[in-house]
């Protein structure tokens, strides 16, 4: 066998000893598991010589992916739990048996796996119908947190209706089914309300992460804004995928919140020359 053909499978065996279903069998019967997956020679006698230790690495490496997830997810667990118990560990490990991490980067996986998760926790009758929207704000709220320091924003000019906009980073809009941005953080009987919400998550001038939820409309408008249109533009699109006539109300409205985000902090200008 080629060298090349060897690694391909050593790495194979190990993608399935750490992640897949599978990989229990590592600790019940290494010989059987290497053969089946193609690994013999000197490699498989290098593993047979430390039997423990295939086992070992997936325990640590599936310990790894987990530990990020529940560190990202401790309110979404601590209501899970409430209903059904142990729910979050038995979804972890079904998504590391069944799908395991795409992405190189460890921060990444928590956004995959509720990527998976979701449907699912969408479709359990036992749970709550709005657990997953709840999931998807904690997450996006701990990423916002912890995002890396912004570079300094380009030369900016007076707002007007011909520049598009600087906004501060980071910021990201989300839109949900349930109003989950109105439960208590500390109350894990509370019910959100089912009705559509448009949140923009951005983070304050003391590095919190903050919800400010939009009308349909200004969601909309900011999409535009945040995509680069021009503010004029922008509220002409809008309008337009809204049907809603571009009037002293909306131009009111639009004025209202670009000072409110002003006011937090999000809206730094307009880009200059």
């Amino acid at each position: 066998m080629s060298d090349a053909r060897a690694t391909e499978r050593l790495q194979a065996m190990f993608a399935s000893a750490c992640l897949g279903e599978d990989g229990a069998a590592v600790d019940a019967d290494l010989a059987t598991f290497l053969a089946a997956h193609g690994v013999a020679g000197e490699d498989a006698e290098a593993l047979l010589a430390a039997p423990r230790r295939l086992g070992l690495y997936r325990r640590l490496v599936r310990h790894n992916v987990t530990g990020v997830i529940a560190r990202m997810l401790e309110r979404t667990r601590a209501r899970l739990d409430r209903r059904v118990p142990g729910e979050l560990d038995r979804a972890m490990s079904a998504f590391l048996d069944q799908v395991g991490p795409r992405t190189p980067h460890l921060r990444d996986v928590p956004s995959e796996f509720v990527a998976w998760a979701a449907p699912r926790w969408r479709a359990d009758a036992r749970l709550p119908r709005w657990i997953a929207d709840y999931a998807e704000l904690e997450l996006l709220d701990f990423t916002i947190g912890i995002a890396p320091r912004p570079l300094p924003p380009p030369p900016l000019a007076e707002v007007s209706a011909e520049l598009p906009l600087v906004f501060a980073e980071p910021k990201q809009l989300i839109q949900l089914a349930w109003a989950v941005n109105e439960v208590p953080s500390d109350d894990l009987d509370a019910e959100p309300a089912a009705r559509p919400v448009s949140i923009l998550v951005y983070r304050d001038g003391e590095h919190r992460s903050r919800f400010l939820e939009l009308t349909p409309l200004a969601a909309v408008i900011l999409e535009r804004l945040f995509a680069g249109d021009a503010l004029g533009p922008a509220l002409v699109a809008a309008c337009a995928a809204k049907a809603h006539p571009l009037d002293d109300a909306v131009l009111a409205g639009a004025a209202r919140l670009l000072a409110d985000l002003g006011e937090r902090g999000v809206l730094l200008g307009a880009r200059g020359g």
